[in-house]
C-alpha cells in the first residue's frame, strides 16, 4: 500500500516536471519570435520618425503642381516626405541642420518633362535618367524683379539653347525671405550647364540691374534674404552630406571637378562668383 502511494506520487512529480519543461519551452519559442523583428531591424533612433528613410522638410517626389504664391502650401519640416529614390544613407536626426520654413509651389513637371530631362541627361551626361542625388548646390539670382515671374518662366517649360526641357531651379528665395521650392529634390532640372546631374539650384528674387557684383550686393544687404538663403543651404549640406566646397556660383560651374558635358557646352553667365560665395560661406561660419 505504502510502495504504492511512493509510486503515484512519483509518477505525480514527474508529470508535473515534463508540464513546466514544456511550458518554459513554449515561453522561449514566443519571446524569440517576439524579439526577432526587432533583432533583425534595429528600432528607430530616439525621436526619429518611424517608417521615413528621409530627411524631413523635403517635398513630395510626384508631380508637382503650379500655383500662385497665394495660394501655395506651407510645409511645416515634419509634414512632408523626402526623396525616395535618393542613394545617400539618411543622417542621424541630430545631425540634420534644422529646415526653415518652405512653401510648396512646384511647377509642372509630369512624365512628359521627366522624358525630356532624362534624354537631355542622356545626351549631355551620358546617363539617361531624371532621377537626382544631390552632391552639390549652385547660387543663382534670377534677374527679374519679382517671384512671380521667376516661377513663371520655370513653369512654361520654354526650351532653352533649342533643347528641352526648360530652365528651373529647385527653389527660388523671395526678397522677404520665403523660401518657395519649385522642383522635388530627386528631380534634376536645367539650371547649371555641366552639374544638372547632380546640383540642386537656388535662385534669389534679384533683378540684373548694373551687373553680377551689384546683383549679389543687393541681395546681401536684405537681411532676411539673405538668412533664409544661409539656413536653407546649411539645412541642404547636413541632408545629403555635401561638402562645402561644392557650395558654388553659377560664375563658378565651368571650374567644378563634378563639371561633365559631353557636346563640349560651357556656362556664361557671372552671377554668384567665388568672392560673393566666399562671403556667403563666411556668413553661414558667422551665422552658427
Amino acid at each position: 500500500m505504502v510502495k504504492r502511494q511512493e509510486t503515484r506520487r512519483r509518477t505525480h512529480r514527474r508529470r508535473l516536471f515534463a508540464l513546466v519543461a514544456l511550458a518554459l519551452v513554449v515561453a522561449a519559442a514566443v519571446a524569440v519570435e517576439i524579439l526577432q523583428p526587432w533583432r533583425a531591424g534595429s528600432p528607430p533612433a530616439a525621436g526619429a520618425p518611424s517608417g521615413s528613410s528621409s530627411p524631413a522638410g523635403l517635398s513630395p517626389t510626384g508631380p508637382g503642381r503650379s500655383a500662385s504664391p497665394s495660394s501655395a502650401r506651407s510645409v511645416s519640416p515634419s509634414s512632408s516626405a523626402g526623396p525616395s529614390s535618393s542613394s545617400r544613407p539618411t543622417p542621424s536626426p541630430s545631425l540634420i541642420a534644422a529646415a526653415p520654413p518652405i512653401v510648396q509651389d512646384l511647377v509642372p513637371y509630369g512624365p512628359q518633362r521627366k522624358a525630356e530631362m532624362a534624354a537631355y541627361s542622356g545626351r549631355h551626361f551620358g546617363e539617361a535618367t531624371w532621377v537626382l542625388h544631390p552632391q552639390a548646390i549652385v547660387l543663382h539670382y534670377t534677374a527679374t524683379s519679382t517671384y512671380a515671374a521667376a516661377h513663371h518662366t520655370f513653369a512654361s517649360n520654354a526650351p532653352a539653347l533649342g533643347e528641352l526641357p526648360g530652365v528651373a531651379a529647385h527653389f527660388v528665395i523671395d526678397e522677404n525671405g520665403t523660401i518657395y521650392q519649385q522642383v522635388p529634390l530627386d528631380v534634376r532640372c536645367r539650371h547649371a550647364i555641366g552639374l544638372d546631374w547632380c546640383a540642386i539650384g537656388i535662385e534669389f528674387v534679384q533683378p540684373a540691374g548694373s551687373g553680377p557684383t551689384w546683383a549679389v550686393a543687393q541681395i546681401f544687404s536684405r537681411a532676411r534674404q539673405l538668412d533664409a538663403g544661409l539656413r536653407l543651404v546649411a539645412w541642404l549640406e547636413a541632408a545629403y552630406g555635401i561638402d562645402a566646397t561644392n557650395l558654388i556660383g553659377h560664375a563658378m560651374a565651368n571650374d567644378s571637378p563634378l563639371f561633365k558635358d559631353l557636346l563640349g557646352w560651357h556656362n556664361d553667365h557671372q552671377d554668384w562668383n567665388a568672392a560673393a560665395v566666399a562671403r556667403f560661406k563666411q556668413a553661414m561660419v558667422r551665422a552658427e
